[in-house]
């Protein structure tokens, strides 16, 4: 039970000093209905209440106990979104990927392909691939191109022709574009390892050393 400590009204308990709501500083509906109920009580038989006010106030109970319930489902929403991301991460764990990324790593096992997103007409596309150390181990001139996604494959053939160490390696894709050098994002495949689940969604964790959120993820190899 609601302590009214002396309040007889739904009004009173608004303008009533924090200090003598007894904890209480947000209406519930069981509490709204003590209220109305000590209103109606304690007024003046000589001078009742209004009926326009005492509708009001009923309308106000309505739209606490709406708000309640909406309170109830919101968190039977969560509860079940949840759920459903948990499923989603362990479905994504051990996939290759296609991610928004310009670093990955590369074995023995072949190259890197990956795409590049061109958002304006371009001539005189360049690709070069970088080593940990920052030194190039492969270039290629792929010529103007209009916008849209590109694809490209490295085999892992250094300028000597024979295969490249392994290591992390940075993709670089640069073009003219109406007299100036751009650089374009570039996607590279990588393998999830792990999800963790923040407040904002998904977020992949990369073989690679990265993370992307799962929603940013181009494909699905």
């Amino acid at each position: 039970m609601l302590d009214l400590n002396g309040i007889r009204s739904v009004e009173e308990f608004r303008q009533a000093p924090v200090g003598d709501r007894s904890g209480e500083e947000e209406l519930g509906k069981t509490a709204f209905l003590q209220l109305m109920i000590a209103q109606i009580s304690n007024q003046d038989p000589l001078e009742p209440a209004k009926n326009e006010a005492f509708i009001a106030q009923l309308a106000q109970f309505s739209s606490v106990e709406g708000i309640q319930n909406l309170n109830e489902s919101m968190d039977g929403l969560v509860t079940s979104l949840r759920s459903s991301m948990t499923m989603d991460a362990a479905g994504l764990v051990g996939k290759n990927v296609l991610v928004p990324t310009s670093q990955t790593a590369l074995n023995t096992q072949g190259g890197i392909g990956g795409a590049i997103e061109i958002d304006a007409e371009v001539a005189d596309l360049g690709l070069e691939v970088l080593n940990s150390q920052g030194q190039v181990v492969h270039s290629e001139e792929l010529g103007s191109h209009r916008p849209g996604t590109l694809r490209f494959n490295w085999d892992g053939l250094g300028p000597n022709g024979e295969p490249v160490e392994p290591d992390y390696f940075t993709v670089v894709a640069r073009g003219d574009v109406e007299g100036v050098q751009s650089a374009f994002n570039i996607n590279l495949p990588d393998r999830i390892v792990s999800v963790s689940i923040q407040e904002s969604g998904l977020i992949a964790n990369l073989a690679g050393g990265g993370s992307v959120p799962a929603d940013q993820i181009k494909e699905i190899q």
